[in-house]
């Protein structure tokens, strides 16, 4: 039995090699002889004494919950007086604090628990009437050792009880407040900030509908860092150390008053030492030296420890530690950038939905309350957790300006050598507001084809004359050719057609979805606004332009307006500018069911009406 075991021990091997005499690649190979051992579970009062007493740990979990709220958000709302009736109810019931607080908590203890006490004629145990709710009275944050789920309810669903589907959760929580009686509440009633997520086969069961506290993942780390920086200053104690000699030393040790003696000795030369700041020895047998010790590497290990209690946490050392930016470039950018990430996903993750609850309960208050008729539809939007300072916006204008200069100084060299008419790079400039050599050269024939084809405003070329859009005009539809020669519009629009998809962006006024337009200036014609339009607020060159409706019969702060129809551009749109943000595209069902500024909305429809009758007689 013993052979046959030796010969399996053979075989394991048989495929690797292995070092007898350091025993590498043996079972005996200290180096491999790693495994995973969880900690023992940490409690709750560790937790909260680690919040208390530990600095370091308390700006990890303080740091990302108040730069969650601290951006604030926008509402998508062209009503002021509705988005300020928002703002003030939020003000009034301190949501800023206490959603700061609520993400703390999730933080620290894995989770957090928000109650609303909603004023809806209803006992805290029913679930919300969201058609009788006359207001909010405060909003009360719990951390997860003080709230107890309803296990039993986790599968319950009634959709006419929910605002949404809440399958696999508690219907129901226990809230134990240190101070006062036990209450148990509806979910409708409650907003749930976690810390992550766990699978249901998470060994503790405390945190299964929560998350895990955020000691259980940075402890580690922040252990290493605190004690390397302690035991840091502790080795300069050590930088100098004293070495004295004695003749026959170690056979006075023996004698029975020997140590007696060296200790007075000792005690003699440290008085003297700190009396005259001098030294007195036996000339004859004696000697008194210093040794000083360098801790190279002790600075590099203290870093090494910042980075990683930095990395693990996602908290740069610029906001951790209040250090310098440290790095190639000794910018912090890409630092901050990861970390802005980060505290993104914890506004998804704890800010979003529950805000969003918040606010659909402060607005069915106020229409109860008669501040406004009907529930407005508003789409929440956190505000940027970072913009460019004047001086970064000013190096990329400089930066702009001479990418521009070195173009111009280019094409001179082709103009003088008759390469290039300068009327050519005048009309680049005029349809695009830019220009490229290349382009200019590969595109001349074009330019004169299109100079000797291209129509007049308000006229048809022979190529479009017979198009489904003109054939409409021309039957006497709103906004015949005729009308659209006698109005003179104020404004412009266009509608940017690729892939079946609309191009559209957020009016930074307004937040409102919006496609390229604006007022027409003096001295251009629609068409030529509606290029510069398109160029500046999205950063595209229009091809080709077809007029095809007159936008009128609007409230009077806005002007009548000519839209046009776009499906050839160069440039991928992008929204680097004061007016517009979030440049994309978006079908037609999407935007019809979003919050659109009025002229883009009466734009959007003529056109779906005048696709639907296309397809109409297409089909006849």
């Amino acid at each position: 039995m013993r052979k046959k075991e030796k010969e399996q021990e053979k075989m394991k091997h048989f495929d690797g090699y292995k070092n007898m005499m350091n025993k590498y690649g043996t079972k005996s190979d200290v180096s491999e002889q790693y495994r995973f051992e969880r900690d023992d579970p940490v409690t709750d009062t560790e937790l909260t004494l680690n919040y208390e007493e530990n600095g370091l740990f308390s700006k990890i979990i303080d740091i990302p919950a108040d730069d969650a709220v601290s951006s604030g958000f926008s509402y998508g709302l062209s009503d002021l007086d509705i988005e300020n009736f928002i703002n003030d109810s939020l003000d009034e019931l301190g949501f800023e604090e206490k959603a700061s607080t609520a993400i703390k908590w999730a933080r620290l203890y894995g989770g957090a628990l928000m109650v609303m006490l909603i004023d809806d004629g209803r006992e805290m145990e029913e679930p919300v009437d969201w058609d009788n709710i006359h207001g909010i009275d405060e909003l009360m944050v719990f951390e997860r050792p003080l709230v107890t789920p309803d296990y039993s309810t986790i599968y319950d669903h009634d959709p006419k009880n929910r605002k949404w589907s809440k399958f696999g959760m508690p219907e129901f929580y226990t809230v134990s407040p240190v101070y006062g009686r036990s209450f148990r509440v509806h979910e409708s009633r409650c907003l749930m900030f976690k810390n992550g997520a766990l699978p249901q086969s998470s060994s503790r069961t405390e945190y299964r509908f929560f998350g895990i506290p955020e000691y259980v993942r940075v402890h580690k780390a922040v252990q290493e860092t605190v004690t390397s920086h302690g035991n840091g200053a502790k080795l300069l104690d050590r930088a100098v150390q004293a070495i004295y000699k004695m003749n026959d030393l170690a056979n006075l040790l023996e004698t029975d008053e020997g140590e007696d003696i060296v200790l007075r000795r000792l005690r003699i030369i440290d008085m003297a030492k700190g009396i005259i700041n001098s030294i007195a020895i036996d000339a004859d047998g004696e000697d008194y030296d210093y040794k000083t010790i360098t801790f190279s590497g002790v600075k590099d290990i203290i870093d090494a420890a910042c980075n990683m209690l930095s990395a693990v946490t996602n908290i740069p050392q610029t906001k951790l530690f209040g250090r310098s930016p440290a790095g190639e470039n000794s910018t912090g950018e890409s630092d901050m950038e990861n970390y802005y990430t980060f505290v993104r996903k914890i506004q998804k993750l704890n800010l979003k939905n529950n805000l969003g609850t918040l606010i659909d309960a402060i607005l069915a208050a106020g229409k109860y309350k008669g501040e406004f008729e009907e529930v407005p539809y508003y789409k929440l939007k956190f505000n940027p957790l970072w913009s460019l300072s004047d001086m970064e916006q000013a190096s990329v204008d400089k930066t702009k300006a001479e990418t521009e200069f070195t173009k111009a100084q280019t094409t001179q060299v082709y103009v003088d050598m008759q390469a290039l008419e300068p009327s050519e790079v005048r009309k680049s400039l005029a349809e695009s507001g830019e220009f490229t050599v290349n382009d200019i050269l590969d595109e001349e024939d074009d330019w004169s084809a299109a100079e000797e084809t291209a129509p007049e405003y308000g006229q048809e070329s022979e190529e479009t004359s017979d198009t489904a859009l003109s054939a409409e005009t021309d039957m006497g539809e709103t906004g015949t050719a005729m009308e659209m020669d006698a109005v003179v519009p104020g404004g412009c629009g266009v509608i940017v057609v690729r892939d079946g998809r609309i191009l559209v962006g957020n009016r930074k006024d307004s937040g409102l979805i919006c496609g390229p337009g604006g007022h027409i200036e003096a001295g251009e014609t629609p068409e030529e606004a509606a290029i510069r339009e398109a160029r500046e607020e999205f950063g595209i060159n229009v091809a080709e332009l077809l007029p095809f409706e007159m936008i009128s019969d609007m409230p009077p702060e806005y002007c009548t307006s000519q839209i046009f129809l776009c499906t050839e551009f160069y440039g991928e749109p992008f929204s680097f500018n004061s007016e517009m943000e979030n440049a994309r595209f978006e079908s037609v069902s999407e935007l019809l069911k979003d919050e659109l500024f009025l002229p883009f909305r009466l734009s959007i429809e003529t056109f779906v009406e005048r696709l639907e009758k296309m397809l109409i007689k297409g089909e006849a």
